[in-house]
């Protein structure tokens, strides 16, 4: 049979167009839009990455992000769906579906989780299919209240739309799909209350002196809504040439972070040294974690514990199980059974074997970076005998403040199969530091007297504190410490601090054992303050003020 080109044409457009939705569903964009400079912000698994609230509205359905509630048309402020770290500059690539009756936004750059409608941009996402009319409130593209599109694109109810959204400082642009409907410059909103035409807005700040990063949000306004293949793209920051930002450079050792004075922050260590005291298998610490002033805090492999090493994140004993196979045994065979598997990756070898267990690093890169932060992506691979027994990523987003270094970290761990972290008065966080002259810890309370923890008692750790801080006066004379902050969403913990340690450790295990199902990811934050002189006890109550206001609320 003969076929046209035009036909052949119109087949292959076709197809072309639509390739990013049909490779997303099947994995293949992940490689595609990763190599853009992509990453993605939703997995379609489960709510990895976001924060949600506290009716839980939403939920993964088939890779789809959808709001399950009765319909009521209320704006349920409190369950919006936020991403869990801030965004600046960037270019956010996603689709939507909504129903007959639709109301809901992405938000951008919203400063207060608490109070997102009065300090975010929103991106409305309603069905205006067919209207001629373009509005600022009900059209879909439109910056509420304050900018209407210049055409009205959406689809049919249960149509999938695709928006691209771009943020570049004060440049806002919404292109769906495929047509750029919106053009907004912040700069041109200088007016309390009043748009650039004259019109009113229901805002009590000029847009052009909003918060130029925030987190993204998704609206839950009590009516259904469904959102899939969501990435992101951070835009590097115009600077002069002349301006100074962190830089990641290579080392013999692993990836140095140099601040925008050319300190170095840290050193997240990927290799051994060829000649070293380390015991332990695995490296992939943060070694040196220098103070503003350029003093190190950390130490490596110490007199006292070869195997410690600066700031890391291990456990002394582990176990992983999976269901065994007994078919080859006959119908005699046991019913059902595990293969377990122990493992220290803390590198004592005391509770379970270190032998074949190590963390090895697949890459350390620089996300994001300017004058004032630098967000680091850390990829580990846990290994038992070569194989991938857990994955970790990990994010380190620093900046200087008030003269301290403040380092967010954020781990996630994914085990290939069920692990149990067993009961332990240590491990999992811990800061090994400086014992080169006289220290103390400290809380809010003041100076800590209370008497020493013991690896063997877990009853003896220190009670939960929002913070503990180390401080050190060098036998030289300098003063110097680093306070560790938990974060309220990390499982409960006690803190195992032995002065004749000098480490900070929060203890996750301490109260009995933890257990994450294969495929399912443990997440820990912690937020060190790197610190010259004395506790800046006010400062420290302050910054975990702040720590504490990432939560789910």
């Amino acid at each position: 049979m003969k076929t046209s080109y035009a036909v052949t044409f119109m087949i292959m457009a076709l197809l072309v167009a639509a390739a990013p939705a049909a490779s997303a569903q099947q994995g293949v964009d992940k490689a595609g839009f990763i190599g853009q400079g992509f990453s993605p912000l939703f997995n379609g698994k489960d709510l990895s990455g976001w924060i949600t609230g506290p009716d839980n509205a939403w939920v993964v359905e088939d890779g789809v992000l959808a709001v399950k509630r009765p319909t009521d048309g209320k704006e349920h402020n409190s369950d919006y769906l936020w991403t869990d770290r801030q965004y600046g500059d960037f270019i956010l690539d996603l689709e939507f579906k909504i129903p007959e009756r639709a109301n809901s936004g992405i938000f951008l750059r919203t400063s207060n989780l608490k109070d997102p409608v009065w300090t975010g941009i929103e991106v409305q996402v309603a069905n205006s299919y067919g209207r001629k009319e373009l509005s600022r409130g009900g059209t879909a593209g439109a910056i509420y209240d304050c900018l209407a599109p210049t055409k009205n694109t959406v689809k049919k109810p249960g149509e999938w739309n695709r928006c691209i959204v771009t943020c570049d400082d004060n440049k806002i642009e919404v292109v769906l799909n495929g047509e750029q409907i919106i053009d907004m410059d912040l700069d041109k909103w200088t007016t309390v209350g009043k748009n650039p035409d004259g019109t009113a807005n229901k805002f009590t700040r000029p847009l052009k002196n909003f918060a130029r990063k925030g987190y993204i949000g998704l609206q839950d306004h009590g009516r259904q809504v469904w959102y899939r293949n969501i990435r992101i793209k951070p835009l590097k920051k115009r600077t002069l040439s002349s301006a100074a930002v962190y830089t990641l450079t290579d080392d013999p050792h692993g990836k140095i972070l140099k601040g925008p004075d050319g300190q170095v922050v840290f050193r997240y260590m990927t290799k051994k040294p060829a000649e070293t005291n380390l015991l332990a298998n695995s490296v992939c610490c943060f070694h040196p974690l220098n103070t503003p002033t350029g003093e190190r805090i950390t130490d490596l492999a110490p007199g006292d514990h070869h195997h410690h090493r600066g700031v890391f994140l291990a456990w002394h004993t582990m176990d992983f199980r999976e269901k065994a196979d007994f078919t080859a045994l006959g119908p005699l065979g046991p019913t059902y059974g595990f293969n377990i598997s122990r493992a220290d990756f803390w590198g004592w070898g005391e509770f379970a074997p270190t032998t074949g267990r190590v963390i090895e690093n697949r890459s350390v890169k620089l996300l994001e970076s300017d004058p004032e932060e630098a967000v680091l992506e850390i990829s580990n691979d846990w290994l038992i005998n070569k194989r991938v027994i857990a994955d970790e990523k990990t994010l380190a987003t620093v900046r200087k403040l008030d003269g301290v270094y403040i380092v967010d970290l954020d781990y996630r761990i994914t085990p290939a199969i069920d692990m149990t972290l067993n009961h332990t008065a240590f491990g999992g966080f811990c800061v090994r530091a400086r014992n080169d002259g006289k220290s103390y810890y400290a809380t809010a309370d003041g100076k800590v007297k209370l008497p020493d923890p013991h690896y063997s008692v877990p009853e003896l750790n220190w009670p939960a504190k929002e913070w503990y801080d180390f401080t050190i006066t060098l036998d030289k004379g300098k003063t110097i410490g680093i306070a560790v902050l938990d974060h309220p969403e990390n499982p409960p913990a006690t803190w195992h601090n032995p002065r004749y340690v000098w480490m900070v450790n929060p203890c996750i295990a301490a109260d009995g054992p933890v257990q994450i199902s294969g495929g399912k990811t443990l997440r820990l934050r912690y937020r060190l303050v790197v610190h010259d002189g004395a506790t800046p006890t006010k400062l420290l109550e302050k910054l975990s003020n702040q720590w504490q206001l990432t939560s789910k609320r």
